[in-house]
């Protein structure tokens, strides 16, 4: 009796696993997915991030380009930062607009433009100079002009980040001297940006064309995250 039993039930599980063999037969094969790491760079390839990339090589050229004269650094920078805030706002971006934001802070700024690049000579000069470093106390007075230097500009990136046509150059400085204070998160922020610029040249110098866009950049972030 047991054997006979036990004989419809194994042919029964043989039955179900006939059956299960067809159901899988049937059934498509499943559809292979790609590995996250692929994901994450399609996802990042079509996200707003790429353009903002793009942008920061344009800016970079551009500023680049037009601060050759030295004391046209300000305004270039100035119309760079403005072309970064037309860009992520949705206004037009186009380089013809900032080729006028150019002239506008150009014609409003040069004489702060000419104070910026007679004060940027000094401070490189001093940095420099081996007669400083052989001077009593050369040292620490290098360490000193190391500091100004830094405070100047942070000040100066905080003033091109706010730059408006409308806005007085002296009055621009001097928001952006007292938001420094106000804002000390922010401006250490900046100091890094200073700093890994400085890093990114000294390690390669051709590097130093994308420069003007990474501090852009830097100084539109840091005016964004206050609002």
């Amino acid at each position: 009796m047991t054997e006979r039993t036990a004989r419809p039930t194994a042919a029964g599980d043989t039955g179900g696993r006939r059956g299960l063999s067809g159901e899988t037969r049937g059934r498509a094969p499943a559809t292979r997915q790609p590995p996250r790491g692929a994901q994450r760079i399609a996802r990042v390839l079509s996200s707003r991030g790429l353009g903002l990339f793009s942008e920061t090589i344009v800016v970079s050229l551009a500023v680049a380009v037009l601060a050759i004269p030295a004391v046209t650094a300000l305004p270039a920078f100035a119309a760079g930062a403005a072309h970064f805030r037309r860009h992520v706002e949705g206004e037009s971006d186009s380089l013809l607009e900032l080729g006028r934001d150019f002239l506008r802070a150009l014609r409003h700024g040069w004489l702060w433009g000419v104070l910026t690049a007679a004060a940027v000579a000094a401070i490189a000069a001093t940095l420099t100079s081996p007669a400083i470093l052989g001077m009593p106390g050369g040292g620490l007075y290098r360490w000193a002009s190391g500091i100004i230097g830094v405070g100047i500009g942070v000040v100066l990136l905080r003033a091109i980040a706010q730059w408006r046509p409308a806005t007085p150059w002296s009055e621009l400085l001097r928001a952006a001297a007292d938001e420094c204070m106000r804002d000390v998160p922010g401006s250490f922020l900046l100091v890094l940006a200073l700093g890994m610029s400085g890093l990114v040249v000294w390690m390669f110098a051709p590097m130093v064309v994308l420069v003007p866009g990474m501090l852009v950049l830097a100084a539109r972030a840091v005016v964004a995250r206050t609002r």
